[in-house]
């Protein structure tokens, strides 16, 4: 089986492209590999936006990519293809069962923020109404 992950993206790159990730430093896009698994979770709106597989990655595919509101361009990008937005659960943040729960909440506020995190399966068992998705 493929790598999952769990990526916390900005809100706003949403309706910019709705296809593509983007990362602050290249050893966080260098962890996904295509074909990989990615839990989309969009920051302001607080909601998991669905299961995406991780496609060709490069340096500003996408050259709009972007928010005035981020210090820095997120120019490490990887193009996602939604596979499921039949979400069971929506918020991270009120789901103790996420193996990743306890690495969100050190690492992704404060000093050490990152932005990528390893899922398993239960994971996408806990978000997918139809988990066979993810195989």
């Amino acid at each position: 089986m493929k790598a999952i992950w769990f990526v916390v993206h900005q809100e706003k790159l949403w309706d910019i492209d709705k296809n593509l990730i983007g990362f602050w430093n290249k050893a966080q896009m260098d962890l996904v590999s295509e074909g990989d698994y990615i839990i989309y979770y969009r920051t302001g709106v607080k909601q998991i936006m669905g299961v995406f597989k991780a496609g060709k990655k490069g340096e500003n595919i996408n050259e709009d990519f972007y928010d005035e509101k981020i210090i820095k361009r997120l120019e490490y990008q990887c193009q996602i293809e939604l596979l499921s937005n039949d979400i069971l659960c929506t918020r991270p943040t009120t789901e103790k069962r996420f193996s990743f729960r306890d690495e969100l909440k050190q690492h992704f506020n404060g000093s050490r923020r990152r932005q990528i995190f390893r899922a398993n399966y239960d994971d996408i068992k806990l978000i997918l109404k139809d988990p066979s998705l993810v195989k």
